[in-house]
């Protein structure tokens, strides 16, 4: 999946030394080089932990306001180059942005404080991906708040975000944004690419599986690969009074970020008997997608990306037409589709869509089914969503919890994961933070 991509060589905006506006037509090798000398150095003069934590938490602080300038700056060119709507780029920032509290954001000082850590990475590149505006922000503060010094390359989809980030940053303190550059510039450019990996202690990148698999061979590099989100209903919250908030909840999972995101809901189980509870839910789901469509108006969807949604459509018509238990429920000029199964209609394990408010809703007969489904996969999901009553959703929250999903958290919660989210299973985090 991707977004419109920009430019393929996107132009600096405003230089500002320490901070960005690198312009990528004219960078050689010796500039990422120098980069990484720079962040690596304001270390001995660079903040403490508890310093950059309140400055980021001021940070936060400006960015959470949605009259904030530079953000509603960044969100306007976000949306343009990438066919969103305003709209919803809006509501996917404050989501992301939520976790980013002063309180967590000082928890963490005095954890990575007190756990010593002189054998962190004192550089940390990122390559960060173009689907999703701020992915990998949590990994960027833990590593400023450890005393990394920070070298950003932003993809050529998406050059805004980390650059106007870093500009508020320098702002605020300027010590503090001595710690992090950011630059941008093409894939075509092996060359800065290879320079960032050489000059850097740690690389996280982010991306799809082809991406990161070309770089699967330096041993210095962590990747964050193409991973999925999904959901499960409980029958203790499909009664009237409670399954419309449940719906809207998991419906706005589905919209934030166009899906695009590895905490983006793609599939939702829904625990029922009957397979009647699934059906209902598929159709409130219909509906609260229609509804959101008005306030946060979907993207302009890629030419790509609409051939896989065709296919979908056309799939689910032609499983129905051969008897299959399947029904399709879309929206006009592909604005959104859920595809409904019960529980008997397939043995698949997990259905990715393809982006871009395309939704599975599968009924199970009961939770050992649900298990079974998901534990073939569970490497590739990243965050539960889980909606039952209180001793439902700790049943299940227990399950997914023994078979690696970093992330279970309530509808509607996708996207805010916790400063300590244990992305990828957590060896970033533990790295900089200390093992728990």
């Amino acid at each position: 999946m991707s977004v419109s991509t920009a430019s393929s060589q996107a132009q600096a905006r405003v230089p500002s030394p320490g901070t960005a506006g690198h312009d990528s037509s004219r960078l050689v090798e010796s500039d990422i080089a120098s980069a990484a000398a720079r962040v690596r150095g304001a270390e001995s003069i660079g903040p403490g932990a508890d310093r950059m934590a309140e400055a980021l938490a001021r940070v936060f602080e400006l960015w959470r306001d949605r009259d904030y300038a530079r953000r509603r700056e960044a969100i306007a060119a976000i949306a343009r180059a990438a066919g969103y709507s305003v709209a919803m780029l809006e509501s996917s920032i404050d989501a992301l942005l939520k976790p980013f509290t002063i309180e967590a954001l000082k928890s963490l000082a005095a954890r990575i404080s007190s756990s010593g850590g002189g054998d962190r990475p004192r550089t940390v590149g990122f390559i960060a991906a173009g689907n999703v505006a701020g992915a990998g922000m949590h990994e960027i503060a833990i590593a400023l708040v450890a005393g990394a010094g920070v070298v950003v390359k932003t993809a050529s989809a998406e050059p805004v975000f980390f650059a106007e980030f870093a500009r508020t940053l320098a702002e605020i303190d300027r010590d503090a944004a001595a710690r992090i550059e950011v630059f941008n510039w093409s894939r075509a450019r092996a060359d800065l690419t290879a320079a960032l990996i050489a000059n850097c202690d740690q690389v996280v990148a982010y991306g799809d599986d082809l991406t990161i698999e070309s770089l699967h061979n330096r041993r210095n590099v962590i990747g964050f690969g193409s991973r999925v989100s999904a959901a499960v209903v409980a029958p203790g919250v499909t009664d009237s009074r409670r399954i419309d908030t449940v719906v809207e909840r998991l419906a706005r999972d589905v919209v934030l970020f166009e899906q695009l995101g590895c905490l983006s809901l793609h599939q939702v189980f829904v625990v029922s008997r009957t397979g009647d509870a699934a059906r209902g839910l598929a159709i409130r789901m219909s509906a609260a997608l229609e509804r959101m469509g008005k306030s946060m108006p979907p993207a302009k969807i890629p030419l790509r990306d609409a051939v896989e949604i065709r296919a979908v459509r056309e799939r689910a018509r032609w499983r129905r037409i051969a008897g299959e238990p399947v029904e399709l429920f879309e929206g006009d000029r592909l604005e959104w589709r859920v595809v409904f199964e019960p529980s008997s209609a397939r043995d698949d394990s997990f259905n990715v869509s393809p982006g871009f408010r395309t939704v599975y809703v599968t009924g199970v007969r009961d939770l050992g089914e649900f298990r079974d489904r998901i534990a073939a996969v569970a490497g590739r999901i990243e965050a539960m969503a889980v909606a039952g009553d209180e001793s439902e959703a700790a049943e299940i929250g227990a399950t997914v919890g023994s078979i690696g999903i970093p992330y279970v958290c309530a509808p509607g919660e996708m996207q805010s994961p916790p400063l300590d989210w244990r992305h990828g299973g957590g060896g970033f985090f533990d790295m900089m933070v200390g093992a728990r």
